[in-house]
């Protein structure tokens, strides 16, 4: 299972391997594209719904809600704070996913439940 976002300061217990820091993903500018991109991550598919406030580890002052809900568009597993952070800090994502996005032209593809069910237990690993 690909992952995005999932980065070691954002306190769940477990971090996909090799642990990643969100430090390492500051992009210099915004994407060009960010409101598309943002908007694709937060219509993705909810697995797990966590109700909590998280703080901006970037910047204590904010908080998020829901945040470290795990969402999904049949491929990637990512939190649900990762459009926040793409939005306001330029977090960059995975090549990859950054251009499934684009070659679906920002529209979340249809993901039948069975493969829906399957990921909610990939997610579980990365929720708690």
């Amino acid at each position: 299972m690909r992952t995005a976002g999932m980065f070691v300061e954002l306190g769940q217990t477990r971090h996909p391997e090799p642990p990643q820091s969100i430090a390492d993903h500051l992009g210099a500018e915004p994407l060009e594209d960010a409101d598309q991109v943002t908007q694709y991550l937060d219509n993705g598919y909810l697995l797990i719904d966590m109700m909590d406030v998280e703080r901006d580890v970037l910047d204590p002052e904010q908080e998020i809600l829901s945040g470290s809900s795990i969402m999904t568009d049949g491929e990637w597993l990512w939190r649900q704070d990762l459009s926040y952070y793409v939005r306001r800090h330029h977090v960059t994502l995975p090549p990859d996913l950054l251009a499934t996005i684009r070659e679906r032209h920002y529209t979340m593809p249809a993901v039948d439940l069975e493969r829906l069910i399957t990921l909610t237990g990939y997610a579980d690993h990365f929720a708690f």
